[in-house]
C-alpha cells in the first residue's frame, strides 16, 4: 500500500528492527498464554456468583433452546449469542461456577495469543509480544473472564474485529474483508456496545480502501444485513428497569471509573464498594508513559500506527458518551470494554518502539509485575472481591420448620436463592408471619433501628468475610410488614426481602 494508506508495510523490516526470530517469539508467546490461563481458571471458583450470574445460571439458560431465547428477549438487555454458547455449554459443564465461567475464560484465554496477532499485524513481533503480556494479565480481562455473562465473547470478538480491520487497512486480500465482516457481526451479536467499535472502522476502511470503494461499501452492507436481525429485538429488550442504576451516577464519574476500571478491574460499585481510583494511579501513569516514548523514539509508521489505535478508542468513547447524551445511556465500565483493545495497542506500540534504549522494556515488565501483584492481591482481599453470597448462604441453610425472613442488598437476593437451594421467594410488600429475621449485611452496617416488634431479639452475629449474618428471633410467629423489613440497615444501596416458610412463604401458622 502506498504513502496515501492509513498504514504502511515492509514486513521484512519490521520484524528486522523489532530483532526477535519467530521461533523466539512463539516459544515467549507459549509462555505468556500459560500465565494467562493460569491467571483465569486457577481462581475460577474462588469467587461466588454475583447477581447478574446468577441471572444465567438460574434463570436464562435452564430449560430448553426455545425457553432460553425467549428469556433472553424479555428479560435481557444484550444480544443472544453469549447465552446460546452458555446453553450448549452448561449441558456438558454445569451451571457451577467453575463450569459455566469455564466458557468465558476460554475466550478470555484465546484473546492472548490474537493479542501477539494484532501486535505482529500493527508493526511487530515485540509489538505482538508486549501486547499479549498486557491482555494476559490486565485485571479488567481476568475479572470479565471469570464472569457467566456476554463480556469476554464481547472481547474476543472484538479484537478480532480490529486485527482483520488492520489487515484490510494494510490492503489486505478479500478473505480479510470477509474476516472483518463477520468477526464484527459477532462483535455485534455478543453485545450492542459493539457498535462503537465498529462505526469508526468502517469510516477508515472507507477511506483506506478509496480504490476499492465497491468492496469496502459491500462489505459494510453485509455487516449492517447482519445486524439488521438485531433492531426487533432491541426494540424487544428496551425497559428502563434494566439500566435505571445508571443514571444514579454522573456521566463525567462513570466515565472516569471506567478508565480507572480498565487498569483495575472491578473494585467499586458492581461489587458493592466505594470507588478505588487511587489505586489505577500506578497503572495509568506506566501506559501514559507510552506517549512520551513514541513521540521521542517512534518512526513515522509507528507513531501513525500509535495514533489510529488511539483513535479507535477514543472514537469508542466519545460515541458512547453522544449516545448516552441523546438519551440512549448505558455507560459504564463494562460496556465500554471494546475500547480496552485498541487502547492497549497503542500502550504496546509506544513501549515497543523505545525498545532501542530498554525504556518500552522496562515499563512493559514494570506494569506487567504491578498488574500480577494486583491480580493476586484481589485473589486474597474479600473487599475487592464479589460478595460471598455462597458462605452466607452456607449459615443460613441449616434445616428450617419454621418461616423467616431474609433481608439482604437487592442484588444479593438471586445469588442467596441460587446456593440455598430451596424455595426461598422475593417479597414486594404485604405482611408475613414469621419467628426469625436473617440480616444479610456489609460488617460496617450501622444498628439496627428500633421499630422492629419488641418480641424480636438478636440470637446471633456471624461473620463471613466483608459480610455477616444478624439472626432476630422471636418466640412466636409474628405478623410482620414487608415495608418494614426493607428499611432494615444492610449497608447497601437497595434492599429486598426473601421468604422462606416450608407450610409457604407468608402464610400464617395453624
Amino acid at each position: 500500500m502506498d504513502d496515501g494508506g492509513v498504514l504502511v508495510s515492509f514486513p521484512v523490516l519490521q520484524q528486522r528492527a523489532a530483532g526477535i526470530g519467530a521461533r523466539a517469539a512463539l516459544i515467549a508467546l507459549a509462555g505468556i498464554v500459560v500465565v494467562g490461563l493460569g491467571l483465569r481458571f486457577a481462581t475460577l471458583g474462588l469467587q461466588s456468583y454475583h447477581h447478574d450470574e446468577v441471572v444465567t445460571a438460574m434463570r436464562v439458560i435452564p430449560g430448553s433452546f426455545g425457553e432460553m431465547l425467549h428469556k433472553v428477549r424479555v428479560s435481557e438487555s444484550t444480544p443472544p449469542l453469549y447465552y446460546v454458547f452458555a446453553w450448549a455449554w452448561s449441558k456438558l459443564f454445569g451451571v457451577g461456577e467453575v463450569g459455566l465461567r469455564s466458557l468465558s475464560a476460554l475466550f478470555g484465554a484465546a484473546t492472548v495469543p490474537l493479542g501477539y496477532l494484532i501486535g505482529r499485524q500493527v508493526l511487530n513481533r515485540r509489538t505482538g509480544l508486549i501486547l499479549a503480556a498486557l491482555i494476559a494479565v490486565n485485571p479488567m480481562l481476568i475479572w470479565y473472564s471469570q464472569e457467566a455473562r456476554s463480556y469476554a465473547l464481547l472481547v474476543f470478538f472484538a479484537a478480532l474485529s480490529v486485527l482483520f480491520f488492520l489487515r484490510v487497512a494494510e490492503g489486505g486480500r478479500r478473505l480479510d474483508l470477509t474476516g472483518w465482516v463477520l468477526s464484527s457481526g459477532l462483535a455485534l451479536w455478543s453485545h450492542y456496545f459493539a457498535l462503537f467499535l465498529l462505526v469508526p472502522e468502517a469510516i477508515v476502511l472507507v477511506v483506506a480502501l478509496r480504490g476499492r470503494l465497491a468492496a469496502a461499501l459491500t462489505a459494510i452492507g453485509a455487516l449492517v444485513l447482519v445486524a439488521l436481525p438485531l433492531v426487533p429485538l432491541v426494540r424487544d429488550q428496551a425497559n428502563p428497569t434494566h439500566i435505571g442504576w445508571i443514571g444514579g451516577m454522573p456521566l463525567p464519574e462513570r466515565l472516569w471509573d471506567s478508565l480507572a476500571s480498565f487498569a483495575i478491574g472491578e473494585t467499586g460499585h458492581v461489587i458493592a464498594e466505594p470507588s478505588r481510583p487511587g489505586l489505577a494511579v500506578v497503572p495509568l501513569l506506566i501506559c501514559s508513559l507510552a506517549l512520551p516514548l513514541i513521540l521521542a523514539f517512534g518512526s513515522r509508521r509507528e507513531r501513525r500506527a500509535f495514533s489510529l489505535a488511539v483513535g479507535l478508542g477514543l472514537a469508542f468513547f466519545a460515541l458512547a458518551t453522544a449516545a448516552a447524551l441523546s438519551g440512549s445511556d448505558y455507560v459504564t465500565e463494562r460496556n465500554l470494554l471494546p475500547a480496552l483493545i485498541p487502547l492497549l495497542v497503542a500502550v504496546a506500540a509506544g513501549f515497543a518502539a523505545a525498545d532501542r534504549m530498554r525504556l518500552g522494556s522496562v515499563a512493559a515488565i514494570a506494569l506487567c509485575f504491578w498488574w500480577v501483584a494486583f491480580d493476586l492481591h484481589v485473589d486474597r482481599t474479600q473487599n475487592l472481591r464479589r460478595p460471598d453470597f455462597r458462605a452466607v448462604a452456607g449459615v443460613l441453610a441449616a434445616p428450617r420448620s419454621t418461616a423467616r425472613a431474609i433481608v439482604t442488598w437487592r442484588l444479593g437476593a438471586d445469588p442467596i436463592r441460587f446456593y440455598l437451594h430451596r424455595g426461598a421467594q422475593r417479597a414486594f410488600g404485604g405482611r408475613a408471619w414469621i419467628d426469625e429475621i436473617d440480616v444479610v449485611r456489609k460488617s460496617s452496617a450501622r444498628q439496627l433501628r428500633p421499630y422492629l416488634p419488641g418480641a424480636f431479639r438478636e440470637a446471633g452475629l456471624i461473620r463471613q468475610g466483608r459480610l455477616e449474618v444478624l439472626r432476630l428471633r422471636s418466640p412466636r410467629p409474628i405478623e410482620v410488614s414487608i415495608r418494614n423489613l426493607l428499611h432494615l440497615p444492610t449497608g447497601f444501596g437497595v434492599d429486598a426481602v426473601l421468604l422462606e416458610a416450608p407450610q409457604g412463604a407468608g402464610a400464617e401458622p395453624r
